[in-house]
């Protein structure tokens, strides 16, 4: 009975500590996947950003040469 008690124990403990792994984990890659679409959200507006002033410039140094 002793033994089937203990291996019942130990098959238990190693499920649940599975589980918690497994659920810290999970944790872990949702909040890396947002962070990488922030991420890339960020870079790309500050792309849109530095082409718009790349344009102004270009047309400003356009405008200025007509004249």
């Amino acid at each position: 009975m002793n033994i089937t008690y203990y291996l019942v124990g130990v098959i238990t403990g190693a499920s649940l500590s599975s589980f918690f792994v497994g659920k810290e984990l999970y944790k872990y890659y949702i909040k890396y996947k947002v962070q990488r679409k922030q991420l890339d959200r960020i870079l790309k507006l500050n792309d849109k950003i530095m082409k718009s002033k790349e344009l102004k410039i270009v047309n400003h140094q356009e405008f200025n040469s007509e004249n």
